[in-house]
């Protein structure tokens, strides 16, 4: 298992997710400008010092449990030991579309290997260990040459990961392009390939019990156009692929929450506290909809990998409002989704929302729909002693800068 913990950069705390500012780009600049004769008008108020860095170094549907049916038979062959499938999910819900390179998992299981030889095969030199087996498929209809990495299997949390592994596929059974790459050469799918095959990981016992509990994900990279990965089809994912019906039982259990990165990457278990629902209230300015949908209040538990990434709560709960932005495109050009500013205000708070936690369903086209999830963090008692919000979308960094000509959008949130 390749594990990494990171360390909290306290300087990038400071210059990149203080309440002072926003992104960590270009827009910063701007924004930073835009801030400063709002901040003169408002000096009565405080600016919340509590955010999230994840400035780091290293930084549903039922399953069934079955005996038999083993997916991959080489599984067997290889260590030549005793194979039971321990856990199967015939309907894992894994199809994406990343700007037409298309992948896609229809079954997954979970195979405990027992008494492996020693020779060919062994678990960190143990004779038991599991093997997880994905189904997948990939098909480039993206027009042109597509380059694309095989997943990784999450953990905890996103420094608990799992590369995949081929030592138990036959070479006809990999999910992979034709042509084989190298180093200063990668391999890539051709325009039109398709592939059908298996995705393993393999992990020792140990590793697998500290896997099988948790709220295991399937992290799935975007594919590229260029071997630099830098001309993006599509944007990474992010799919639960729990591996035991207890895993399956939290995740069912979260799907009630907004689907932010604190889910995500398992950065904090949350508690509902309060939500709106169909609020349905809209605001156009320079041909672009924005409908507030819907709010969630939700108390964080931070998970042991990301307690020092929040800060300035003192010893108080933290509480994540999480709201729901239906957005709709009316300009000529694509819309990022990526890049909001917006403040939570109350009559002494400023808050500043926390672009590292939010997620949205990425660029939208002209005359098209999608969802921004913006996040802002505040201390308990801050959450109690307010019963109305005020929400100020001061920017969305477009393609050709402020898509809102530095026009604000408002919306009153009462609780």
């Amino acid at each position: 298992m390749k594990k990494k913990i990171g360390l909290v950069s306290a300087l990038s705390a400071v210059m990149l997710l203080s309440a002072c500012g926003s992104h960590d780009n270009s827009s910063a600049s701007k924004l930073e400008k835009k801030e400063t004769s709002a901040t003169n008008t408002e000096e009565k108020n405080k600016e919340s010092q509590a955010s999230f860095n994840t400035d780091k170094t290293d930084s549903s549907n039922s399953s069934t449990t079955s005996t038999d049916g083993v997916l991959n038979s080489y599984i067997k062959e290889s260590t030549k030991g005793q194979t039971d499938v321990v856990y199967n999910n015939s309907e894992p819900n894994i199809d994406i579309d990343f700007d037409g390179f298309k992948f896609k998992v229809s079954q997954y299981q979970v195979v405990h290997v027992k008494n492996a030889e020693d020779e060919p095969y062994s678990f960190k030199g143990e004779k038991d260990g599991y093997v997880i087996t994905l189904k997948a498929s990939v098909d480039n209809q993206s027009g042109g040459k597509a380059y694309f990495n095989n997943p990784a299997l999450q953990g905890k949390d996103e420094y608990d990961t799992v590369e995949p592994d081929v030592s138990l596929i036959n070479e006809i059974d990999r999910v992979k392009p034709k042509k084989d790459g190298t180093a200063s050469d990668p391999a890539y799918y051709e325009k039109g390939e398709s592939k059908t095959g298996f995705i393993q990981y393999e992990l020792s016992s140990e590793d697998y019990k500290a896997f099988v509990n948790e709220k295991a994900k399937l992290v799935v990279a975007n594919a590229a156009k260029d071997s630099m990965l830098r001309e993006h089809l599509g944007e990474k994912q992010i799919k639960d692929i729990p591996l035991s019906g207890k895993s399956a039982n939290k995740q069912k259990a979260d799907s009630k929450f907004y689907a932010d990165q604190i889910g995500a990457k398992n950065i904090a278990e949350k508690t509902m506290i309060e939500l709106k629902e169909s609020i349905n209230e809209k605001q156009t300015q320079n041909d672009i909809d924005l409908t507030l949908d819907g709010v969630q209040y939700t108390k964080l538990d931070p998970s042991d990998s990301f307690k020092n990434s929040f800060t300035g709560f003192g010893n108080e709960d933290i509480v994540a409002v999480t709201v729901k932005m239906n957005v709709k495109n009316g300009q000529s050009d694509a819309l990022p989704l990526n890049q909001f500013s917006a403040f939570l205000d109350t009559d002494k708070m400023h808050y500043l929302n926390q672009g590292s936690l939010e997620s949205d369903s990425g660029d939208i086209e002209r005359g098209q729909s999608g969802t921004k999830y913006l996040i802002f963090l505040m201390k308990k008692s801050e959450f109690e002693d307010n019963k109305k919000f005020e929400l100020r979308i001061r920017h969305i960094e477009g393609n050709s800068g402020d898509a809102l000509k530095d026009h604000e959008v408002s919306f009153s949130m009462k609780r």
